[in-house]
């Protein structure tokens, strides 16, 4: 047999690899504890964990979409183009009233609105330095009683720091139980940079920084300016919950369990973080990476391996 026959199984094995890729594995509706978030990566869905429609019947083949195959298996056709990013930060400005501080190994105590904005600060300093000039970025605030626009977006980032430094905490008098996501959403819809489904040049991301421990976001209204974005398939939904050491007390679960059902394409990154000052930078800095050239978060590894001869490991850091 020569060379060519004996290598021809081969290539049709690489060949049928690279073509699925792409296949990921529908998440469980169940959503977990923050002391168990390790688990609750192959768990983000929505809650009624049905199947969801392609984003663009009328796409072409150069189009992107997303597609069910055989009610299994979520496909989605993503070109893994380095394309500009223009990102809205939505950053809560409440400060509930049993409000633990994050300590660091100093001594030294800051209060959450205070590391969020450090974490935001270096996350546009980074993202502007791997790609000078190339990404937009733009904030929003949450209080207890509605959402705005703090800055349109910008590639300058002194603008953007400036802003960020300019927001203040609001402390209600009275803690709200729920938080209406309808009119976080209703506000995100009428401004968010919008990408054509076909031969788009940008997409639009969202990142949610989330820091109530006692108020459990839900949609009262206006959930259906979520599912207008979500459809566009270059549009991302991230989160980042800022909770309370979960207890009796509080209601970190019940929190988390909504902010995980977000999570309505299996193509968002969700990472919840207690009062741990590294922890927070660490998962932060985890969503440098660009939306459409991350893995889903469920396949994502931050965990260096020895590898032996024998074994092929595959991290994504």
């Amino acid at each position: 047999m020569s060379d060519m026959e004996t290598n021809e199984p081969n290539i049709q094995v690489i060949s049928e690899r690279f073509q699925t890729v792409t296949i990921v594995e529908p998440a469980n509706n169940n959503a977990q504890s923050p002391q168990q978030h390790q688990e609750a990566k192959s768990s983000r869905k929505n809650n009624n964990g049905a199947a969801h429609h392609p984003v663009d019947s009328k796409a072409d083949a150069t189009t992107t979409s997303t597609t069910v195959a055989n009610d299994q298996a979520l496909m989605r056709n993503v070109p893994e183009l380095n394309l500009p990013e223009k990102i809205l930060l939505v950053i809560d400005t409440v400060r509930e009233q049993q409000c633990t501080p994050f300590k660091l190994g100093t001594g030294a105590t800051y209060l959450p609105l205070f590391m969020i904005k450090r974490v935001v600060e270096s996350f546009v300093c980074a993202k502007s330095t791997i790609q000078p000039g190339v990404h937009e970025y733009a904030l929003m605030i949450l209080d207890s009683s509605s959402a705005s626009w703090l800055c349109d977006y910008t590639s300058n980032t002194k603008t953007v720091l400036n802003h960020l430094e300019s927001i203040a905490e609001d402390v209600p008098e009275e803690e709200q139980k729920t938080y209406d996501l309808g009119q976080l959403f209703e506000a995100i819809h009428t401004r968010v940079a919008t990408p054509v489904s076909s031969g788009p040049t940008f997409i639009s991301r969202v990142i949610l920084i989330y820091g109530r421990s006692n108020s459990i976001p839900k949609f009262h209204t206006g959930q259906k300016y979520l599912e207008s974005l979500t459809e566009n398939p270059y549009f991302f939904l991230d989160v980042l919950f800022a909770h309370e050491p979960p207890g009796d007390d509080n209601m970190c679960e019940a929190v988390y369990a909504e902010i995980t059902a977000l999570d309505t394409t299996s193509f968002s990154y969700i990472f919840e973080v207690g009062r741990n000052a590294a922890k927070i930078h660490d998962n932060m800095a985890k969503l440098l990476a660009h939306p459409l050239q991350r893995p889903p978060q469920k396949d994502t590894s931050y965990t260096l391996y020895s590898v032996t001869a024998n074994q092929e490991v595959y991290t994504n850091v």
